[in-house]
């Protein structure tokens, strides 16, 4: 099952065309996708060899349900297809959330839109030409199966998405565990270089694994999203092990360290690495450096036994039994400073700059060891499940919530929340908005 990979540069270019326009280069785009869309995936309702009537009347409910097929899958289909009929015909009887709910349930949401999304969380420059890796496949993978999967899986969930073995078979992607999936990207470049379908090829895999002594272990402290190699490499490699906190915060709590800084934090945890006379200025280090430092080394302990190294095989993820070498360099810069010597870690993130953005609750509340605690510490948050409405909506309404939304986000994040953390009927829920899709 093949996937060929198009997305307009301009998403919102449709809205301006005229109907006849639209109907000519929807019939267009039928013809020229006949080549290959009946091997790319089993699709909800298949696209038709039947080219668009010009003389067809066409009602306004029709022309909002492509809209919303479009915004949703972020893929041109004609306006004349029966999965567009069918959100017509959902959209006539009031029934918004219905039509968006046929969008998501076709495979082209997850091979572009969700993919998509997941390939600018999986880097720190938030590209959405990053590669596919155990990451993107394990975010498009919740994602698919929400139905039987909380989104607390992506930073809690010790699995990871593969191809299933048929596809490994008939497609000959490479498949050896140490050499393909642990120590390098090789299997999920291959099912990225064979166009699959990510919908109809990802199977959920347990536990995940990493690195351990030398050999391929278990992972101890699985942790979704934040333990996949992928993540490893873009937030571990070299570094303090701080980033994969500031890019957890900035990937699924939606803020940058400069928004979520805290003068007014402990500083009892910031290494000895960091100076405390900046410029040989200590309140310099009190009013800039502390407000970062006091929360980010708070929370950086979890990540203590992780590192991205070469590993005789390529480069993997390692996890030791003591904390690496980069959580205490540069011991003379301020030598009474925090020393790491166990993973646990401490919230300092819970004053009065932060205790409304962040939503704080679940046992985690206070701090915790390791990275599934730290995980199940985002996923417990308010803030997460803002986060993740306020990615929907950027993505599905193609632009950002503006400040008179604000209640509107937290509304479908508590909606979020009541559906126990339902990413799939969430995505319906932020498209079925009527200050969405217009």
């Amino acid at each position: 099952m093949r996937l060929t990979e198009k997305r307009d540069s301009k998403p919102n270019s449709y809205h301006s065309e005229s109907l006849a326009e639209q109907l000519t280069r929807m019939s267009m785009v039928l013809i020229a996708s006949l080549t290959f869309v009946p091997a790319v995936m089993a699709q909800t309702t298949p696209i038709t060899a039947v080219a668009c009537d010009p003389s067809e009347a066409i009602s306004s409910e029709r022309t909002l349900a492509l809209k919303l097929f479009q915004s949703i899958t972020a893929t041109r289909i004609p306006i004349c297809d029966a999965r567009i009929k069918q959100m017509e015909t959902l959209i006539k009887a009031g029934n918004r959330k219905g039509a968006a709910a046929i969008a998501t349930a076709d495979p082209l949401f997850y091979d572009i839109m969700v993919r998509d999304i997941a390939r600018q969380l999986s880097n720190k420059d938030e590209s959405v030409q990053a590669p596919l890796n155990d990451f993107v496949a394990t975010f498009v993978g919740v994602v698919r199966d929400s139905d039987t999967t909380s989104a607390k899986e992506l930073l809690t969930g010790n699995a990871f998405y593969k191809a299933n073995p048929t596809a490994i078979t008939t497609n000959t992607i490479r498949n050896t565990e140490r050499a393909d999936l642990v120590s390098s990207n090789n299997h999920y470049a291959d099912i990225q270089s064979k166009g699959l379908s990510l919908f109809s090829t990802l199977v959920k895999q347990t536990p995940q694994r990493a690195i351990a002594g030398g050999a391929v272990v278990d992972h101890p402290d699985g942790a979704g999203l934040l333990t996949t190699r992928g993540w490893a490499e873009a937030q571990g490699t070299a570094g303090t092990n701080r980033r994969f906190v500031e890019q957890t915060f900035r990937q699924f709590m939606c803020v940058t360290m400069q928004q979520w800084a805290d003068a007014q934090a402990s500083d009892e945890r910031i290494g000895r690495d960091v100076t405390r006379t900046p410029g040989g200025d200590f309140s310099a280090f009190q009013s800039t450096c502390k407000a970062c430092h006091g929360q980010m080394d708070g929370f950086r302990g979890a990540f203590a036994f992780v590192d991205f190294i070469a590993d005789g095989n390529g480069f993997a993820q390692t996890i030791s039994t003591a904390p690496v070498a980069k959580m205490n360099q540069k011991t003379s810069e301020y030598p009474n400073g925090f020393v790491t010597t166990d993973a646990s870690f401490l919230n300092f993130a819970k004053g009065k700059a932060n205790a409304d953005k962040f939503g704080w609750s679940g046992s985690s509340f206070n701090g915790g060891t390791g990275i599934r605690q730290f995980g199940q510490l985002i996923a417990d948050s308010k803030g997460f499940s803002r986060c993740m409405v306020r990615r929907a909506f950027t993505a599905v309404c193609r632009r950002s919530p503006v400040e008179g939304e604000e209640n509107q986000i937290r509304s479908l994040a508590s909606q979020f929340e009541l559906d126990n953390h339902h990413m799939r009927h969430m995505f319906e829920n932020v498209a079925s908005q009527s200050n969405c899709v217009k």
